[in-house]
């Protein structure tokens, strides 16, 4: 690794340990989130995120996960609470750090690793039934074949890799809500901004060893696909009223999310 991408990451690695204390993510450590996942411990993922990891696991509390770029750990919390051997790891510090004390609180046997998600150099080969990463991951991540090798490399024979994120046919739309389609760039440029396309994320997985098994195309399921989370404390119920209604919010007609399912050869 050189002296750029050592520092690339380290700039990566103190954004995170910053924004980790930030209003937007102690909203979603308070005692009425963390209590609602409790309940529901499918409430981390959008719905047919949980139904394609269902399909695959209807008996989770045989399996043993690993979520790199695991962020707020809320689906780390959920898969624990629903009986997975769960293992956490990320680049942040202060992530892991924050997501042990609710662990620890809530009496959740997960693993914390810090590490970066296009290495996994704490990971032990052909160690997982599931890796999953969820949105947000694919734009800190400069080089696909890595990290998908190193994820290949540290699933079991037939176990599978779920990922969830932003669908990159949004990623040529400045994205404002109730206006018309705005292009800011064209579909083909994936750099600087890491911005991949959905060839460049297959085509990844398949050079890794990994089959695709089955893809979807997904709808926004809330507001908080189409602003901040400063914009929403302005937004009343009345402003966000219709908002995935591609008849009132022309973007909407565009499929927010994409997830994939594959798996690593028996």
């Amino acid at each position: 690794m050189n002296m750029n991408e050592n520092e690339r990451l380290d700039g990566i690695k103190a954004f995170w340990n910053e924004n980790s204390d930030s209003e937007w993510y102690r909203s979603l450590r308070t005692e009425e989130k963390i209590h609602a996942l409790q309940e529901r411990p499918e409430r981390a993922f959008h719905p047919a995120v949980y139904a394609l990891i269902r399909k695959i696991f209807p008996d989770l509390t045989k399996a043993k996960v690993l979520l790199p770029s695991s962020g707020d750990n809320h689906a780390a919390f959920a898969l624990s609470l629903l009986g997975a051997q769960v293992t956490s790891a990320d680049i942040s510090e202060r992530q892991l750090e924050n997501a042990a004390e609710i662990a620890a609180r809530l009496r959740l046997n997960i693993e914390f690793v810090c590490d970066d998600t296009m290495q996994l150099s704490h990971i032990s080969n052909q160690a997982y039934d599931l890796v999953y990463t969820s949105n947000g991951t694919l734009s800190w991540i400069n080089d696909l074949d890595s990290m998908n090798r190193n994820i290949c490399r540290v699933l079991k024979k037939g176990g599978y890799f779920a990922m969830y994120d932003m669908h990159p046919f949004n990623r040529p739309f400045s994205g404002e809500a109730w206006q018309a389609p705005h292009i800011i760039k064209s579909y083909q440029d994936v750099l600087p901004d890491l911005h991949w396309r959905i060839q460049d994320i297959l085509n990844s997985q398949i050079r890794a060893g990994l089959m695709l098994c089955e893809m979807a195309e997904l709808p926004a399921m809330d507001a908080s696909f189409w602003f901040t989370f400063a914009e929403l404390q302005q937004k009343s119920r009345e402003e966000l009223e219709g908002i995935n209604d591609w008849k009132k919010n022309p973007m909407a007609a565009l499929p927010a999310w994409l997830a994939l399912v594959s798996q690593k050869a028996e």
